[in-house]
């Protein structure tokens, strides 16, 4: 009997370490995507500073900006 209890107690750590490896895993993944969102958000900031600053500069949209720019 004592056996069998230990048996099943040693699968029961097997299975928790298998799901917490999966859960740290899956935690590892959600963090990269989370960094590249982020990275791209910051671009996209960037450039949008960038591109306000030429028209304050300027005082013309470059041509880049035009509404058609969304077609291509």
């Amino acid at each position: 009997m004592r056996k069998i209890e230990v048996e099943v107690e040693r699968m029961r750590a097997r299975a928790q370490d298998k799901l917490m490896t999966k859960l740290a895993s899956a935690r590892h993944s959600a963090d990269e995507k989370r960094a590249t969102a982020e990275l791209k958000r910051n671009r996209a900031a960037a450039r949008t500073a960038e591109q306000a600053e030429h028209i304050r500069r300027t005082g013309r949209v470059p041509p880049s900006f035009g509404c058609w720019n969304w077609c291509s």
